[in-house]
This record gives C-alpha cells, sequence and structure tokens, in this order.
C-alpha cells in the first residue's frame, strides 16, 4: 500500500491508498488536463470545450442589415434560419454563419460568414440551394426598402485566435 492519497488513517492528514487507486487517480488527473487543455495542434479550449484555433486565415463576409421597421426583420432571420440550417449540415468549409442583433439598437443586425477560403464562398455557396432561396428574399426587401445592407468582405490575418 502507498501512503499518502486514499484512505484515512488513524495519524491525522496520512491517508494510504493502493497502487490500483493511485493509478486511477493519476488516469483521471490527466484526462481531465488533456480534455481542457489540449486539442490537435495543443490549443487550448473554450470553456464550452470547443478547441480555439490560430492561423486559419480564413475569408469573412461581414454584412450588415438596418431594418426602418423593425418588425420586418422576422421574415428575413426566418429565411436566414433556413440557411443555416442547411450549410450546418452540407458546407464542412463554413466554420460560421451566424447574424447577431444589436444590443444598442433592434433594428440593426450583424450577419458573419467564416469561410475556409473566398474560393469556397464564390463557389460551392454561392451556388448552392440555401444561397439560392435565401439571397432573393433579400434582394426583394432591398429594393422595397425594408431593409438597408452594406458590409465588406475580408482575410483573416492569423494573429489572434477563433
Amino acid at each position: 500500500r502507498i501512503r499518502g492519497v486514499c484512505e484515512r488513517s488513524r495519524t491525522p492528514r496520512i491517508m494510504t491508498c493502493t497502487s490500483r487507486d493511485l493509478g486511477i487517480a493519476i488516469a483521471s488527473v490527466l484526462a481531465t488536463l488533456l480534455y481542457v487543455r489540449l486539442d490537435v495542434g495543443g490549443m487550448p479550449r473554450t470553456v464550452l470545450g470547443r478547441p480555439k484555433a490560430r492561423g486559419e486565415r480564413a475569408f469573412l463576409l461581414i454584412v450588415t442589415l438596418h431594418f426602418p421597421e423593425p418588425s420586418r426583420s422576422a421574415a428575413l432571420l426566418e429565411a436566414w434560419r433556413a440557411a443555416a440550417d442547411y450549410c450546418i449540415e452540407r458546407e464542412p468549409f463554413l466554420y460560421a454563419y451566424e447574424v447577431a442583433q444589436s444590443d444598442k439598437d433592434p433594428r440593426n443586425y450583424t450577419i458573419l460568414e467564416r469561410y475556409r477560403s473566398k474560393h469556397d464562398y464564390l463557389g460551392a455557396h454561392r451556388k448552392s440551394s440555401a444561397f439560392a432561396a435565401f439571397r432573393p428574399q433579400m434582394r426583394a426587401m432591398q429594393k422595397e426598402g425594408a431593409v438597408l445592407v452594406g458590409g465588406s468582405s475580408y482575410v483573416e490575418t492569423g494573429i489572434g485566435f477563433t
């Protein structure tokens, strides 16, 4: 028996355990450290367990939406949801596809699309049935003045992390 880890003895603050107990304790600590600290490439994880990544140099499309009449956003957001449902299942090159509402003005939204490359965006994504369904809805709303659209595209520098 190894003294110092598991069962309390009569002497205060001294514990004893079997080598099996010690092995389980060590394996548990190592597994926890690996889960919390490492993923492929040794990067740490977020509190949700997602690995953090560096150097992906993804292509970003950032679009701003302003709805002069807030109630008009519901239709476009529902169309976005349908596109997102398609993309999460069928576009592995699409790292992020999210819409966020401003916490200061509920009429303002920002869309973030994060692709492995510009080629993936211009090719497979823009040729998808999801894009073909969503884009005309947004264009129609733009033409009638229900939504004002802005934005730009970017390539990550790889300096930070995602």
